[in-house]
């Protein structure tokens, strides 16, 4: 069953509870436990959900000014909905929203910020037998040097050539934002990566005219993209790392006392990229330092506090 626009405003307003548009079906778990951990009254539906509309963030946009128009009528209705986009490559487009009752988010997409210092250290612990005494900030930055050392570059100029796609017509183009993460990963990646090599200097020169360098890889990279080669990088390196123990790692007490075949960084052979990525929006993985600015527009925005 379908809603329609007004009746979702006006239940919205009656209920006192705000509802919060999103792009599909995959953003609301995500928003949803940052409102249930954060305590937080909102109501989060797919776009989609609504009568007469789609997916996606033009669709999100279309609702949202749909809503303002209605409000006009009675602008108590304000504070009772929102609507959450994407940043994608709009900024570099010069199309961003400006619409107040649309939250426009830091970087490309919702998946792009699951991975941080303090997820990849909760991961350590399901991945591993490692408790967080031993996951020290020397093995955090370890593991996140050895991904840009690894993927950085790929996964950059892949970005760099479908946003170049993205902002001039015509452009001839080897990668776009519509292909999907597991082709760009382990031998998918070297092949199109292998394409791109005529390409390196021309998107150097295209990066440097946008002021962009690797550290706003979160920006110009698909979220689905991050996701997948942070979750492909961390099932595959996961099996070296009780090679590690006492070196680079801190030495786990089983193979301090000579015990190495039970060493504590052994990986859960159980553990693949998918279910990784299935992991990270749940509420005992986000990173709420990370959806700070998130939490901040929901309580300044909406009435959606206890």
């Amino acid at each position: 069953m379908k809603y329609d626009l007004r009746d979702t405003i006006n239940a919205a307003f009656m209920t006192h509870r705000p509802v919060v548009l999103v792009e599909g079906y995959d953003d609301i778990k995500f928003y949803s436990n940052i409102a249930v951990e954060e305590k937080l009254k909102i109501e989060v539906k797919a776009v989609e959900n609504i009568d007469g509309y789609g997916e996606g963030c033009e669709q999100v946009i279309k609702a949202v000014e749909e809503l303002s128009n209605i409000i006009n009528s009675d602008d108590r209705l304000k504070k009772f909905f929102l609507g959450i986009i994407d940043r994608d490559v709009r900024s570099y487009r010069n199309t961003l929203p400006t619409n107040d009752n649309i939250l426009i988010l830091k970087y490309y997409s919702y998946e792009t910020h699951l991975i941080t210092r303090k997820t990849v250290a909760r991961l350590l612990e399901f991945i591993t037998k490692a408790p967080a005494t031993l996951i020290t900030d020397l093995v955090i930055d370890h593991l996140f040097n050895k991904f840009d050392n690894d993927n950085l570059d790929k996964l950059y100029y892949f970005s760099l050539e479908a946003l170049k796609n993205s902002c001039i017509p015509g452009y001839s183009c080897e990668i776009t934002y519509s292909m999907k993460e597991g082709n760009l990963v382990g031998n998918g990646g070297d092949y199109w990566y292998s394409r791109l090599s005529d390409k390196i200097g021309l998107l150097d020169q295209f990066a440097n005219k946008l002021g962009i360098d690797r550290k706003q890889i979160k920006y110009i990279a698909k979220g689905k993209w991050y996701l997948r080669f942070w979750s492909h990088f961390l099932e595959h390196y996961s099996h070296t790392l009780s090679n590690l123990c006492g070196n680079i790692f801190p030495i786990c007490v089983n193979c301090m006392s000579g015990k190495k075949d039970k060493c504590l960084w052994k990986r859960n052979d159980a553990i693949v990229s998918t279910t990784i990525e299935e992991l990270l929006p749940t509420r005992q993985f986000i990173d709420f330092k990370e959806v700070s600015y998130i939490v901040d527009a929901f309580k300044k925005k909406l009435c959606c506090e206890s």
